[in-house]
C-alpha cells in the first residue's frame, strides 16, 4: 500500500532523462511506482494515466504524494506517445495484454500485472481463468527477479514484474536449491500479507471489520502465485519442483513475511544456509541477510 509513512524528497534537477508512463496511477502499485519513479535521478514522468479519475492532478488521489511534480492524469486512449520513453504498466491482470500490444514499436514496457510471469499460456488460462490474447508477445516476456535473472533483463522490451510471494520465496529458495543446499522435495511454504496486496477496489473481503483483529488463510491449494513459485524453483534446477504454499491475510496495510521450511541436503547445516545466501546477496542493494539471533520484521523494511 502507498501510505504517507515515508518521506518524500524533490526529484534532482532535469536533464536528459528517461521519459516514462504510468498506467493505472490511482492504485496502490501505481502510486508506490509513481513515488519510486518522482525520486529517480535518471528517469522523468511524463505521462500518467487512470480512466476514472482522468483530468485529476495526482494529490486528489493521494495526498500525501502533493509536493511532487506530477502531470495531470488521462485516459490511456488520451496519452501523447512521442513524449513517453518506456512504459509502467500498473493495471489488472487481464487488462494488460491489449493495452501492452497496442503501444507504438518496441517501446520498453515494465508490467506489473500477472499477465507475462508465466511461460506457458495455458497454465496462466488455467490459472487465471481467462483466455491469453497475447501469446506472441508473452514469447518475449523476461521474468524480472533482478537478482536471480539480471542479464536476460538488461536490453528486454518486455519485463513481467514478479508477484510478491514469489519475489519472497524465490529469493532465498532459488540461490540454495541452485547450490544443492536443500532438497527440491517437501518444501513447505506459510506466507503471510497485508491487506493492500489485494487491491484498492472496493471489496467486502478487506473491509477494516472484515480483517482487524484476526488472520485467516486463504487461496489454499489454488492461490495464482503458486504456478509462478514453482515455475521459477524449477528454472533454478532445471528439474520439476512442486510445493505445499498457504497464504495468509494480516490485519496490516502492508507487509509480507514468508517462512519457508526445506530438507537440508547431506551434512549441510542452516549456518551454511545464511553463509550462502550473505555470499550470494553481498552486492544486491534491495537484499539483506540477517546475522544469527536476528529475526525478520515487516515494521524494519525500507526503502534502502
Amino acid at each position: 500500500m502507498c501510505t504517507g509513512d515515508r518521506d518524500v524528497v524533490g526529484a534532482p534537477p532535469a536533464f536528459d532523462k528517461t521519459r516514462v508512463a504510468v498506467l493505472g496511477a490511482s492504485g496502490y502499485t501505481g502510486c508506490e511506482i509513481t513515488r519510486l519513479l518522482a525520486v529517480h535521478p535518471e528517469l522523468t514522468i511524463s505521462a500518467m494515466t487512470a480512466e476514472r479519475s482522468a483530468g485529476l492532478d495526482y494529490p486528489a488521489v493521494f495526498p500525501h504524494l502533493g509536493g511532487l511534480d506530477l502531470p495531470k492524469m488521462t485516459k490511456t486512449d488520451e496519452v501523447d506517445w512521442s513524449n513517453v520513453d518506456a512504459v509502467f504498466c500498473c493495471l489488472p491482470h487481464g487488462t494488460t495484454q491489449e493495452i501492452i500490444s497496442g503501444l507504438p514499436g518496441e517501446m520498453p514496457v515494465v508490467d506489473l500485472s500477472a499477465d507475462f510471469r508465466l511461460r506457458d499460456v495455458n497454465v496462466y488460462e488455467e490459472w487465471y481463468g481467462a483466455p491469453h490474447t497475447a501469446p506472441k508477445l508473452q514469447k518475449k516476456a523476461v521474468y524480472g527477479l533482478t537478482e536471480i535473472n539480471r542479464d536476460n533483463i538488461q536490453g528486454a522490451r518486455l519485463v513481467a514484474n514478479p508477484g510478491c510471494y514469489p519475489t519472497s520465496i524465490q529469493l532465498p529458495l532459488v540461490p540454495l536449491l541452485e547450490g544443492g543446499l536443500i532438497s527440491p522435495e517437501d518444501i513447505i511454504i506459510d506466507a503471510k500479507s497485508g491487506v493492500s496486496g489485494a487491491g484498492r477496489g472496493n471489496k467486502q473481503a478487506f473491509l477494516y471489520t472484515e480483517v482487524a483483529e484476526g488472520l485467516h488463510s486463504y487461496g489454499v491449494t489454488r492461490h495464482r502465485h503458486m504456478p509462478e513459485i514453482e515455475q521459477g524453483l524449477s528454472d533454478a534446477i532445471d528439474a520439476e519442483v512442486r510445493v505445499s504454499f498457504t497464504p495468509h491475510l494480516m490485519p496490516m496495510s502492508r507487509g509480507m513475511q514468508s517462512t519457508m521450511y526445506v530438507k537440508l541436503s547431506g551434512s549441510i547445516k542452516v549456518e551454511d544456509l545464511r553463509e550462502s545466501l550473505k555470499l550470494r546477496f553481498e552486492h544486491e542493494r534491495f537484499v539483506r541477510v540477517l546475522d544469527e539471533g536476528q529475526v525478520t520484521h515487516t515494521r524494519h523494511i525500507g526503502d534502502p
